[in-house]
């Protein structure tokens, strides 16, 4: 029988309800799990992002952000709230208005949702509320930081834990203009229609084995094959008991574990090593005066992706188009102004918080110089979304620094329950 989100308490007594109810749902989906037979939705947590606190835009209170949204939010305590909107109704077919989930407020930046919403609609729900706001955006575990997260937590959770990664990479811009698709909603993996299939480089992979299998196998294959540098997803292993946690590139964190304690626990520390790593973004964007590769004339700190590979000239072009249209995975505005058959300037936005951002985009790397204050979380969806678009291995750096260089600093193999 379809699950139902009108069964989610819309007044609960305190957030405890809430979590008992959602620990009973992880107990019985990781049940589900392990006998093939699911019987309940899993529980499924999102990672918003709003504006720091040390930039130079204001931070909003959560019921200011959320007023321009047709979701209703209502406080269970000063930091919980339930969120009310329209969904299907599994036996009728028709919208109704219920609860689909939960806000925990982290903090004046971070936020969490709490659902047991399918995973599509789930995103489409969240995509939405960050396409129609400047105030919100996801958290962008780019390749980097996920394989950093491999390398300095995950690989130290034992040898014989299951593991699994995911790789994602479709050059969706190397068809002809008239092919080219936008990046943005995605079919469900898997789903053939049976209409025509583009033919251009596409790559989706999972690896699923045991952690030391999975660690002795890597580094050769990324070696040998590009696209295994465009790493999407990652389980990281229940530190409480078996299962684990899926971290999604775009901060979505599936539960499979059997605990929404361990399952919140783990957002919690993926929210405190992603704030760290913005934060040290942040001061190294702001505070460095390196302009190394800085087009003469621009002011501010570059943010530098070099391509593994040239682009064709059809693939720059069509990436340039579509990069600024409404809604794109970029989240870009501006007009493009041509200086050479592959060389384009746009001085433009970022549409969260509508920043001013300058780019010099060419065939071989794109240029992004963000003012002092500008958001981190920008430089972040920028190597996320290179990587699964347009080339799946690159170097970056911000000033003189790596782009890896400051995730080194991250002591991410000290995971702690956080309360």
């Amino acid at each position: 029988m379809p699950f139902s989100l009108a069964s989610l308490p819309a007044k609960p007594k305190d957030r405890f309800e809430v979590y008992r109810i959602f620990n009973g749902m992880s107990e019985e989906g990781k049940s589900g799990l392990d006998s093939a037979k699911t019987r309940v939705p899993l529980v499924k947590t999102f990672l918003l992002e709003h504006v720091s606190e040390r930039g130079t835009q204001r931070v909003k209170p959560l019921g200011e952000i959320w007023r321009r949204h047709a979701s209703i939010l209502a406080p269970i305590d000063e930091s919980f709230h339930s969120v009310t909107d329209f969904a299907e109704d599994p036996d009728t077919r028709k919208q109704q208005q219920v609860v689909t989930g939960y806000i925990e407020q982290y903090s004046p930046r971070f936020f969490a949702y709490y659902t047991v919403e399918s995973s599509q609609d789930a995103k489409r729900r969240v995509r939405n509320w960050i396409g129609s706001s400047p105030d919100l955006d996801a958290t962008w575990f780019s390749s980097p930081l996920l394989k950093h997260l491999w390398d300095k937590d995950i690989i130290h959770r034992g040898d014989h834990r299951f593991g699994k990664l995911v790789f994602r990479h479709e050059s969706v811009f190397e068809m002809p203009e008239d092919a080219a698709d936008t990046p943005g909603e995605e079919q469900e993996d898997g789903a053939d229609d049976g209409g025509p299939e583009p033919e251009r480089r596409k790559f989706r992979s999972e690896m699923g084995d045991s952690v030391g299998r999975l660690r002795r196998s890597l580094d050769g294959l990324r070696q040998s094959y590009p696209p295994l540098h465009a790493l999407y997803s990652v389980r990281i292993p229940s530190m409480a008991g078996k299962g684990g946690h899926d971290l999604f590139q775009d901060g979505q964190i599936t539960n499979r574990s059997d605990s929404f304690e361990d399952h919140r626990n783990h957002a919690r520390y993926l929210w405190r090593l992603y704030d760290g790593v913005l934060s040290e973004t942040e001061e190294c964007a702001w505070g460095d005066p390196a302009a190394k590769d800085k087009p003469v004339g621009w002011n501010g700190v570059p943010l530098i992706i070099r391509f593994d590979e040239a682009l064709s000239q059809t693939t720059f072009d069509n990436w340039v188009k579509k990069a600024f249209q409404k809604r794109n995975v970029f989240k870009l505005w501006g007009e493009p102004l041509r200086l050479g058959p592959t060389k384009i300037h746009v001085y433009g936005a970022d549409r969260h918080l509508w920043q001013p951002i300058n780019l010099e985009m060419t065939e071989k790397q794109l240029v992004a110089i963000l003012p002092r204050g500008t958001c981190g979380n920008t430089f972040h969806r920028l190597v996320a979304n290179i990587q699964r678009y347009i080339s799946p291995k690159i170097d970056a750096w911000i000033g003189s620094r790596s782009f890896e260089s400051f995730l080194d600093d991250r002591h991410t193999n000290d995971f702690r329950d956080e309360t």
